[in-house]
């Protein structure tokens, strides 16, 4: 039995909202895991006693068979996001809180105040498979869900113990929107039928009460617990797109001085999905408001080094490509928990720092969110910079996988896939659908050249002049990090064809 989730307790130098599922420490904001933080409340729900291991995971794995090195793992994350003496092991017997004698203060209502995020709440799915037993798998998918939700930096996400105070088949949206300040509600179900299972989920507006999106996802009933991993990430992600998309929307007609930074983030990712030159302009214009408005904005520094670093494969500028990389090792050093700020830097280090560092942001990013389609996307793109073509093909799989609306970057890496592979024709629609962008335009051109394609080349090139912009292909060329220089080599002499047709 942990304390009540209707107060907060102060732990020291930290405050740990039970409500809100979230500790601060002196510094902030401390990202835990759902089941760190539920060992904590079950250790601080007996304080200098000690909880035995049996009872630690029922109380993070309620039903479920764990291994007991996980929770090791999940103690260790523990001390370190606290104090190592703060959680003393008990050899034999268990563990149990050490630390300064917790005190419980009014825990602050989850406002949704001016300048904080939009706020979801995922309800406990319903289990209409007609077996009690089942419940677990039912409560297992919301929890992990929620916890993959949490990954996503400009959402705010209703703790599970709030939300699961409203399990019933029938939400009521009015209490949701009274105790919870929640703007959006996600309901679903489970049905397992013999050697199936249908899970339905819904993402549903809080004050209209109306659906913004609805999808059911029917599977073999295999091993239920990678089953499970699975429909979590692929909920998880697509809720997460769905709701930037309808966010973004809502902002839009707000004028600018009413957004809050997260809101001018949203407004901004608008602008620079439309994948155009003036889009990332106004895209960087809103990233830079978002950060002014919140200096202490991670998600916003990374989202302004992406615009910054952009103008590289828009117009090949190195200053902005050097000066975005470090702001997104700005943001990297302001929230080191963020897979966004790590996917935005490792994109950047592949022209500025080679392929190992690169590959070592983008895979700490992936390890932060498995459901961050953009960052396996572009670890895609260091997969065919290493020559391996196979490998990236697999990151593009589990890009799509997980977002209902891939980014468009995967289109263009399929096309640098298919080049270091020889294949030009391939290669060549997936450069030709970003013709505002001069890396995409030097792939373009480079397989036009080994194609003969003399008409298309200069088309491409007489709409750069028309623009007034004469972007130095070549010299890009020769700043692909390829593992193998014979790919680069031949996209120097494509282009050296193409510019002498």
């Amino acid at each position: 039995m942990g304390p009540s989730a209707n107060v907060g307790l102060v732990v020291g130098a930290f405050r740990v909202d039970i409500a809100a599922r979230r500790v601060e420490g002196p510094s902030g904001a401390i990202e835990l895991s759902a089941r760190s933080f539920d060992i904590l409340c079950a250790l601080l729900s007996r304080p200098g006693e000690v909880v035995s291991k049996e009872q630690l995971l029922e109380a993070a794995w309620p039903g479920v068979i764990v291994e007991e090195n996980t929770l090791h793992v999940h103690m260790s994350a523990l001390r370190k996001a606290l104090t190592p003496d703060m959680v003393a092991t008990v050899h034999g017997r268990g563990y149990k809180y050490a630390g300064p004698i917790p005190l419980q203060q009014a825990a602050a209502p989850p406002v949704h105040a001016p300048g904080r995020k939009p706020v979801i709440a995922i309800l406990p799915f319903d289990n209409l498979s007609g077996d009690p037993e089942q419940q677990y798998f039912s409560d297992g998918i919301t929890e992990d869900i929620t916890d993959r939700l949490t990954r996503y930096r400009a959402l705010a996400v209703i703790g599970k113990h709030s939300a699961f105070a409203f399990r019933g088949s029938a939400p009521d949206f009015g209490a949701i929107r009274d105790k919870l300040k929640a703007e959006f509600v996600v309901t679903g179900s489970v049905r397992r039928s013999e050697n199936r299972i249908r899970i339905a989920a819904r993402l549903s507006d809080a004050a209209s009460e109306t659906a913004i999106w609805a999808e059911h996802y029917d599977r073999p009933l295999a091993d239920l617990f990678d089953l499970q991993d699975e429909i979590a990430n692929l909920l998880a992600a697509t809720i997460a797109r769905v709701l930037e998309i309808e966010i973004a929307a809502r902002v839009g007609g707000k004028s600018r001085a009413s957004l809050n930074s997260y809101e001018h983030v949203l407004r901004g990712q608008w602008h620079f999905d439309q994948f155009t030159r003036p889009g990332n302009e106004e895209a960087i214009a809103c990233f830079r408001k978002a950060v002014e408005t919140d200096p202490q904005n991670a998600y916003a520094l990374a989202w302004l080094a992406q615009g910054h670093i952009n103008r590289w494969c828009t117009d090949f500028s190195d200053h902005d490509l050097r000066y975005g990389v470090g702001l997104a090792a700005q943001a990297v050093k302001i929230d080191p928990s963020d897979a966004r700020c790590f996917l935005t830097c490792g994109w950047g280090q592949l022209w500025t720092h080679g392929l190992e560092t690169a590959i070592g942001s983008l895979d700490q990013a992936i390890a932060l969110n498995p459901s961050e389609s953009d960052a396996l996307a572009d670890r895609a793109l260091a997969s065919a910079y290493e020559c391996k073509t196979a490998e990236a093909r697999n990151w593009l799989v589990r890009a799509v996988a997980v977002n209902p609306i891939p980014p468009a970057c995967c289109t263009e890496t399929m096309g640098v896939v298919e080049f270091v592979e020889n294949h030009y024709t391939e290669a060549l629609p997936g450069f030709e659908a970003f013709p505002d962008g001069a890396w995409e335009m030097m792939y373009a051109l480079a397989c036009c050249g080994h194609l003969g394609l003399e008409d298309q080349a200069k088309a491409i090139l007489k709409r750069f002049a028309a623009e007034g912009r004469n972007p130095d292909f070549l010299a890009g060329a020769t700043r692909e990090p390829f593992r193998n220089p014979e790919v680069r080599e031949r996209l120097i002499e494509g282009l050296k064809l193409a510019l002498s047709f």
